[in-house]
């Protein structure tokens, strides 16, 4: 594990004075129950950067509490302050709590239990506590029970100087859900032209540390996710029977892949009695850049799974406007050349491209990308969007492709007797693993079917927005006892290029730790509140 280390640094500084700079009306206020009634009014009422103490109990509520005054709560202990989650899902609702940054004023929750209900168990994907922000502000969320929520725990938005520490999730779904960077930028454009922020640069990504982890209902949903641009540090923290992710530009719609990650220093571990034993990885990683180090994994397969499902699925419908990446999309970077093309000579629902008379030499059109003109996915809006995959392997005549296992939401492409078939090939993907800043994308209307119109501001048009080499760093990782790195089945996903094993990330130096804002205590210590150190 990384040495820990903490260098009072002039944002911490900063951090602190949020606190002591506080006017004297700042105050801890009690609430007379945990009801929220009580709760919400103690919170109407209190001058900003108060601290409302709210007494033990447990509570259920069916409401939502804003915290957009600069104010925080503090419970009197995970066992102690109870809320139950009864808050109805109806018009995108469920949420327990939304907290607001203050420009003046740390924003802190801490010291409670919110605990799923009985009758509100559909899954609220929104968030039980949302973070949404701004630049300039700053909130902290720790020692709190996420006891079962039938939600993602949390959700974050914007820019701001955040952490979420000592905090024991028991999970249904995602843990935490990292929904962008960039104040107002809805989609993850504008995270993506800025430049890096890793290590002393990050302070205002969101910090996830000394956390416990852990799914209750026997499959593992993810401790932690991002799109849109989102930019988090994940370390230090104990995971069981789970694992880190995020997501590509093939979340769904207009939203774009995380930017940035940092995982380091946590410690994975899959119990050999759970379902999916081992487990495929440590961390799932589908597009941006980062640092990946000094993590432990017991019970797994790997530490790191880099995909890229844009160059396996056409996705149209759902990926509207990107795409897949099939060669001739105009958002990668693709070679002007038609390779090949031809008919197939394979049976009928043959699993590849078998093309007779053909006399290639042993896989020579290995990274290149092959689609069936004739396979269309049912959602497929034009000629553009048939089946297909990237080559991972040829004989003389017959080519193979990454597919089951490696292609969401419909079956693989399959060749019958008679298809049509092109070969082209991607230099680079879009957000993909290993690709950092680049030109500016913007919304630009719609064309005469309703369809979003996104151009690249630089061009004018829909291009590859230029991005820059921002390769994956991984090293002193231990698998199962033994030092680990990473691989990739997608040849565009190139070691020595798109990642680096065994090699630290050149100039590169962690944030101090612990965070600057996890040292800071609220007006009032936490109580009440151990973390689990071993698996249920």
């Amino acid at each position: 594990m990384a040495k820990r280390k903490f260098e009072f640094t002039a944002f911490a500084a900063l951090a602190v004075s949020l606190l002591l700079a506080a006017p004297a009306e700042a105050s801890i206020i009690n609430a007379a129950s945990g009801s929220f009634v009580n709760v919400s009014s103690a919170v109407a009422s209190a001058p900003a950067g108060s601290t409302i103490l709210i007494p033990p109990g447990t509570n259920i509520w069916t409401q939502t509490l804003s915290l957009n005054n600069g104010v925080s709560i503090k419970g009197s202990g995970t066992n102690q302050t109870v809320i139950i989650d009864e808050v109805s899902r109806a018009n995108n609702g469920g949420q327990i709590f939304i907290l607001t940054g203050n420009p003046i004023y740390l924003t802190e929750l801490s010291n409670l239990q919110l605990r799923g209900g009985v009758t509100n168990t559909s899954y609220n994907y929104y968030g039980s506590v949302v973070c949404s922000v701004t630049t300039a502000t700053s909130w902290r969320i720790d020692h709190i029970m996420f006891n079962g929520l039938y939600a993602k725990n949390i959700a974050t938005y914007g820019n701001a100087a955040s952490v979420i520490d000592h905090n024991t999730f028991l999970m249904r779904a995602i843990a935490i859900e990292d929904n962008g960077y960039v104040d107002g930028d809805q989609f993850g454009d504008q995270s993506y032209v800025l430049p890096p922020t890793y290590g002393l640069n990050s302070s205002n990504c969101l910090y996830i540390e000394d956390n416990f982890f852990t799914n209750i209902i026997g499959v593992p949903s993810g401790v932690c996710d991002g799109e849109n641009g989102a930019r988090v540090v994940f370390r230090y923290n104990t995971v069981w029977n789970d694992f880190f992710a995020n997501h590509g530009t093939e979340t769904g719609g207009r939203s774009r892949s995380e930017r940035s990650f940092e995982v380091y220093g946590n410690s994975f571990n899959y119990s050999p009695s759970a379902n999916g034993y081992p487990y495929y990885t440590i961390a799932d990683i589908r597009g941006g850049s980062g640092v990946i180090f000094s993590n432990t994994a017991n019970g797994y397969v790997s530490i790191v799974a880099l995909r890229n499902f844009r160059s396996t699925d056409a996705y149209c419908a759902q990926w509207y406007p990107f795409c897949g990446a099939n060669g001739t999309n105009p958002w990668d970077s693709n070679s002007p050349t038609l390779y090949l093309s031809g008919t197939s000579s394979a049976q009928n629902g043959s699993g590849y491209l078998q093309v007779s008379g053909a006399n290639w030499t042993n896989n020579q059109w290995v990274g290149y990308t092959l689609v069936n003109t004739n396979n269309f996915a049912s959602y497929a809006v034009s000629t553009t969007n048939s089946y297909f995959s990237v080559v991972n392997s040829n004989s003389a005549n017959t080519m193979y492709y990454l597919g089951t296992g490696l292609v969401q939401s419909h079956a693989p492409m399959t060749f019958n007797t008679g298809d049509h078939f092109k070969l082209y090939f991607v230099y680079v993907t879009l957000d993909q693993p290993g690709r950092g800043s680049g030109d500016l994308l913007h919304d630009n209307g719609q064309d005469s079917k309703g369809n979003e119109l996104v151009i690249n501001t630089v061009t004018g048009i829909a291009s590859w927005p230029r991005e820059i080499l921002e390769p994956i760093y991984c090293w002193s990782n231990t698998l199962n006892g033994a030092l680990a790195g990473m691989a990739s089945p997608y040849p565009g996903i190139q070691s020595g290029r798109d990642f680096y094993n065994n090699t630290p990330k050149p100039n590169y130096t962690p944030f101090p730790n612990p965070h600057q804002l996890d040292i800071v205590n609220h007006l009032l210590p936490p109580v009440g509140f151990a973390v689990q150190t071993n698996a249920p």
